[in-house]
């Protein structure tokens, strides 16, 4: 447990939360914590564990540099901040009252409480909770804390008794509107849940057994946290690192929530998050839609109507080989469409540009300069390697591959570079003309 010096600390609201979060700050040192409720046996606790007790909020605000408010709703929260008012005047001049609200409040009110303190010199700051009872009993929660800088200084003691992850999201309301986008995800989460559960109980399996699996495996990847790395929601260049690992989730998702479907209708059971996460997966993730190579169809896909293995793979096998391309028959082609380019090719932990270049590699290292003849301006073309970089990597390679591999390498490059640049001058001529 955190150990902190000279803080006054005080709590109002000591709910099911609330409580477990005052008996962290009772138990640290340099904290002297004082609480009020309108129940008397979470007071009476938070006595014998060495807080002392306040008979009104007034009292409380002019014991106190750091006030801690966890109550039930907006108005409840009001009313706690009405009554501190009234205590400024108690207090020793020059030591500054700051408040914390723990309850999630509507988003703009963080802002409305902050600018009616400001005349009383009183800051507010917002600084919900997530992690639950449990997370309060154990010091575990996550607060998310909107405020200024000073206010956040002036209570960081206080928050980092309670919390073993503190956040300032920003200006005053931050942390509400994180603590917000947070709880959309943990709401809409439990409703897919019981679509899940619907699914399985019609199925005619263990829904406990389910829920046991649903924590296990969570425990292990993060659960829909483990896709939350990027600071954009932005669609992502397929020479970017996340654009192969998210195409390949979608291309497992895609896979896995089309089979759920098919049982969900075999079986009359309603899904319709199901079929909505089939058709925004991609796009969510930002690796489908103009000018993206994700897996998922687009507008005027060629391949909509083909086996979404198969329509992923010749979308790969485009962006690759950088022409258009027709779908075939035969076990050679099943593996090199579905197998080759719609699985290997999408894996996590290489982009496509990282596999082109060890693939260039490969190919001059082996003198296959008419396969070098495809992978190369396709590369060029999807602006994976620039006319400097293929002039390096001839340079480079020529001294492993040997000087007459490197040399029809250097040809395709040359020639590579050289119809883009007339391309280019005739478009231009064109254009003035």
């Amino acid at each position: 447990m955190s150990t902190v010096t000279g803080t006054r600390a005080g709590f109002v609201g000591l709910g099911n939360i609330g409580r477990p979060m005052a008996l962290q700050l009772a138990g640290t040192d340099g904290i002297e914590l004082w609480v009020h409720d309108i129940a008397p046996e979470p007071v009476a606790e938070l006595g014998a564990a060495g807080a002392k007790s306040a008979a009104s909020v007034a009292e409380l605000a002019s014991a106190v540099d750091v006030l801690s408010v966890m109550v039930r709703d907006d108005d409840q929260v009001r009313q706690v901040l009405t009554e501190v008012f009234t205590a400024v005047g108690d207090r020793p001049k020059g030591e500054p009252l700051t408040v914390l609200v723990h309850s999630t409040v509507a988003p703009d009110t963080p802002a409305e409480l902050a600018a009616t303190a400001e005349p009383h010199g009183v800051e507010v700051l917002d600084a919900p909770v997530s992690g639950g009872p449990m997370g309060a009993a154990e010091g575990t929660l996550a607060i998310l804390v909107g405020g200024t800088p000073e206010g956040y200084a002036a209570a960081s003691p206080v928050l980092t008794a309670m919390g073993s992850k503190v956040v300032h999201a920003g200006p005053v309301g931050a942390g509400t509107r994180l603590k917000l986008a947070r709880n959309l995800l943990h709401f809409a989460s439990f409703t897919a849940a019981t679509e899940a559960q619907r699914l399985a109980e019609a199925a005619g399996l263990d829904l406990v057994a389910l829920g046991e699996v649903v924590r296990h495996t969570d425990a292990i990847t993060g659960g829909p946290g483990a896709i939350m790395h990027r600071d954009t929601a932005a669609p992502i260049e397929r020479t970017d690192f996340w654009h192969g690992v998210f195409a390949h989730v979608v291309a497992l998702g895609e896979k896995d929530l089309g089979f759920a479907i098919e049982l969900a209708d075999e079986l009359g059971v309603e899904v319709p998050l199901a079929r909505l996460a089939l058709e925004r997966l991609a796009p969510g993730l930002g690796v489908s839609g103009p000018g993206m190579s994700g897996p998922g169809p687009q507008e005027g896909d060629r391949f909509a109507d083909l086996p979404e293995p198969r329509a992923r793979g010749l979308r790969k096998m485009e962006e690759v080989y950088g022409f258009d391309m027709a779908n075939g028959e035969g076990d050679f082609f099943r593996y090199t469409a579905d197998h080759l380019f719609g699985d290997i090719w999408q894996r996590p932990g290489l982009t496509t540009r990282d596999r082109r270049l060890l693939l260039i590699g490969l190919l001059a290292g082996k003198g296959a300069a008419d396969v070098l003849g495809i992978q190369i301006p396709a590369a060029y073309a999807n602006g994976e390697l620039s006319e400097d970089e293929l002039r390096e990597i001839v340079v480079f390679l020529s001294h492993y591959a040997g000087w007459p591999d490197g040399a029809r390498m250097n040809t395709v490059v040359e020639e590579t570079i050289g119809r883009a640049q007339r391309a280019a001058a005739k478009k231009s001529a064109a254009e003035e003309a």
